[in-house]
């Protein structure tokens, strides 16, 4: 449908390449196209977006607030915490005055988006909103009682909608007694810049409530993409690879530092260490729990482990002073104690230490599993095409968009250089947990019917 037919996959063999070679071009096609595939509704619905409700006043919940603020809708917001709620106030007010310095707001603007803010402690004012997202800590019994709650309060019609990044988006559609007006939202941060929104289709999510999900993303000018139920959804199933094999190149002796330039050379605005310190290393255990909870993995003894570490150590990251790196401010600088600590689990665990690793190295381990990860769930159906992998990627998680994404830079290789490269590693650091499986291609029927998306 419109220009998404120009967008087939983007991997050979079995797979066709895009209709442009131009990154920019492609992404440009892609941004258009975005929203308007077969597997949204063709049915419209009336869509009256007047007031919104958020739970949880924390960075996202307020970047999220900040977003319909700006675009002059009311937000009640809710916490269960007085205080989380006047330090969120407190955020938004000097977010609008930076804002104002800047002269990208003028004080009467500034004013009448907090006018329509409505901070509150109570549930029932929730009542009145037609649309509501939860934003509470990634942990499945806590976002299944939030859901619980909303499915009581929330009026009818109204639809609900969860930002979770990874959890298995049924089991909270089933917690809210009406999974027919669940969506995953999936806002990236932060969310008030981030130009993305991962939409994820429930079992039982109804076409009026991914209807309403597509026309929220546009409400607040984002670009809407469609996944499937599965854990971590399209973006952050394939980032749990790179972030893998970051961990086993620190291991084996590669600096945080050194990781980080490689990938940010190849034109990632942040490194796969600075970025998980800045995300925050309990965010990142808590995420890696829930894996372990909801998959039940075989995975090797070092998986991780370095990630785990840190976060035992209370190695959270930016928000503690230290984590991959050690923070003076906002600056982050080397730290010898992680070196040894990744020496001490390489030796735990077998790792074998190696006395130099190049920079094309670490980007190919870096890359090629999150690429064949996207070649997996294009497999299973689980997103429709290659240009919405690199939206998520490009507008989401900061694939650098010269390269029109991580789908669209390997179709760019030379043939056969993915699998090649994936086999060869195998054989280099074995393959006993499918960490360097080549990924099975869509055959026939399918490929062709991708040919068409």
């Amino acid at each position: 449908m419109g220009t998404a037919n120009l967008l087939p996959l983007a991997l050979a063999p079995g797979l066709h390449l895009a209709a442009t070679d131009d990154p920019t071009d492609y992404l440009h096609q892609a941004v258009l196209g975005a929203g308007r595939g077969a597997e949204w509704p063709a049915q419209a619905f009336p869509v009256a977006i007047q007031r919104v409700g958020i739970v949880g006043a924390g960075a996202m919940g307020i970047g999220i607030s900040r977003s319909f603020l700006d675009a002059g809708i009311a937000v009640v917001l809710l916490d269960c915490s007085a205080q989380a709620l006047e330090q969120g106030q407190a955020r938004l007010r000097e977010a609008f005055e930076t804002a104002r310095r800047k002269g990208r707001l003028i004080a009467p603007e500034m004013a009448e988006r907090m006018a329509l803010l409505q901070p509150t402690l109570a549930w029932k004012d929730l009542a009145t909103c037609d649309w509501v997202i939860e934003t509470v800590y990634e942990n499945l019994a806590l976002k299944q009682e939030v859901m619980t709650r909303l499915g009581r309060v929330c009026k009818p019609g109204a639809v609900i909608a969860s930002n979770t990044s990874t959890l298995d988006l049924d089991i909270l559609a089933h917690a809210s007694g009406r999974p027919q007006d669940v969506v995953g939202m999936h806002f990236l941060a932060p969310a008030h810049v981030r130009p993305l929104v991962e939409v994820v289709r429930g079992a039982a999510s109804s076409a009026r409530s991914l209807f309403v999900a597509r026309e929220v993303a546009r409400l607040l000018r984002r670009i809407p993409v469609q996944s499937s139920v599965g854990f971590g959804f399209t973006g952050n199933r394939m980032l749990d690879g790179m972030l893998r094999e970051a961990d086993f190149l620190l291991m084996e002796g590669v600096s945080p530092q050194r990781v980080d330039r490689a990938l940010e050379e190849f034109g990632f605005a942040t490194g796969p260490c600075r970025m998980m310190d800045l995300i925050g290393l309990d965010v990142c255990h808590q995420v890696l729990t829930e894996r372990t909870r909801a998959l039940r993995p075989v995975d090797h003894p070092a998986y991780r482990r370095l990630t785990r570490r840190l976060h035992a150590l209370g190695r959270l990251g930016q928000k503690s002073g230290c984590g991959y790196y050690r923070y003076q401010g906002r600056q982050a600088l080397p730290d010898a104690a992680v070196g040894q600590l990744a020496a001490a689990l390489a030796e735990r665990h077998g790792v074998v230490r190696r006395r130099s690793v190049n920079d094309d190295e670490i980007v190919r381990r870096c890359l090629y599993p999150l690429v064949n990860e996207g070649l997996r769930l294009l497999a299973e159906g689980r997103v429709q095409r290659a240009s919405d992998i690199d939206l998520i990627w490009t507008y989401g998680y900061g694939f650098p968009q010269a390269k029109g994404g991580p789908m669209h830079w390997a179709s760019r290789l030379a043939e056969d250089t993915l699998e090649s490269g994936m086999r060869a590693f195998a054989r280099r650091f074995g393959d006993n947990f499918g960490y360097w499986t080549p990924a099975a291609q869509p055959r026939g029927e399918q490929a062709s019917a991708r040919r068409r998306s």
